[in-house]
């Protein structure tokens, strides 16, 4: 019997088993890093960065508009596309984001959740002084950068 735990703990201890055994943690925890915090924060990047180009052109489109022609077909698909981000990013952030990338969040005062509600009413915003205010809003709320 001792003969065999010796031959077991030979085996263990040999260069090549300990390598695999390092390969096969090293990659475990590459594998969560990535698919649990990289591309979930890449994601919430990414949707947000083509919010603030949507909420752009969506001000652009209302900027052309004149009042009299407020029912123009692209309003309405812009304001479509805004509201499918915002519910993209709201599921991103409650959802996926791990929890302590919503707390450095938090610590930047960068706020999707009450942005949310100012994305919603710009969707359905028609004036354009009152679709700039929301959009001011938004970027505080977002912390998204003035185009220069």
């Amino acid at each position: 019997m001792k003969g065999q735990a010796e031959y077991l703990r030979e085996i263990l201890m040999e260069p090549i088993y300990i390598a695999s055994l390092f390969s096969f943690i090293v990659g475990l925890l590459g594998y969560i890093i990535i698919r649990f915090w990289i591309l979930p924060i890449r994601r919430y990047l990414n949707i947000k960065g083509r919010l603030a180009s949507d909420i752009g052109a969506f001000l652009d489109m209302l900027q052309a508009d004149r009042p009299q022609n407020n029912e123009s077909s692209q309003i309405p698909d812009q304001g479509l596309s805004v509201r499918r981000h915002c519910s993209d990013l709201i599921s991103i952030y409650q959802n996926e984001l791990p929890y302590w990338y919503r707390l450095y969040l938090e610590s930047k005062k960068e706020r999707p959740l009450e942005a949310s509600k100012f994305l919603m009413r710009l969707a359905n915003t028609r004036k354009q002084k009152h679709a700039l205010r929301q959009a001011d809003e938004i970027k505080r709320l977002l912390r998204i950068k003035a185009p220069s």
